[in-house]
Parts: structure tokens; sequence; C-alpha cells
């Protein structure tokens, strides 16, 4: 059976500075129409996800080597064992 959790109720996750901050919520006027263009993200909101996740591009990057990598290695295996 498995083992039970220690976790309390009502406890709240840990969150970092950056994630407790919550987006400006903008007020919707009586003069946009539905079929607005898409919401646009701000500049603040980019630049704390850049200084929250700086390891992501990074991985990213490092992602598409290898998938290029593997690409270029199977092509090459086929045309060599055709």
């Amino acid at each position: 059976m498995g083992k039970k959790s220690r976790r309390r109720r009502g406890a709240r996750p840990r969150l970092s500075a950056a994630q407790l901050v919550q987006p400006e919520e903008q007020a919707a006027t009586p003069t946009t129409t539905a079929v607005s263009s898409a919401p646009k993200v701000s500049a603040r909101v980019l630049r704390d996800l850049r200084e929250e996740y700086p390891y992501v591009v990074a991985d990213l990057k490092r992602i598409a080597i290898i998938a290029a990598a593997m690409l270029v290695l199977m092509l090459g295996l086929a045309f060599l064992l055709v």
C-alpha cells in the first residue's frame, strides 16, 4: 500500500517573487469589438519570464542542434544503405 502524504491541508506552494506578481488587469471598454486582435503581451511580463527562466533558451538551442544532427545522420544512413 502506498505511503501517506505528509502534506498539510491548506498549504500554499512556494512561489518566487516574480511568480507572485499579478499582471495588470485591463478593463474592457464598451467600445471594444468582439473581433479584436490578439491580446498584446506587455514587455514587463516578457522581461519577468526571461528573468525567471534563463535556461529555457539554451535548452531549446541544444534540442534544435541535436535534432538537426539526428536528421543529417538519418539522411546520410539512408543514402549509404540504399
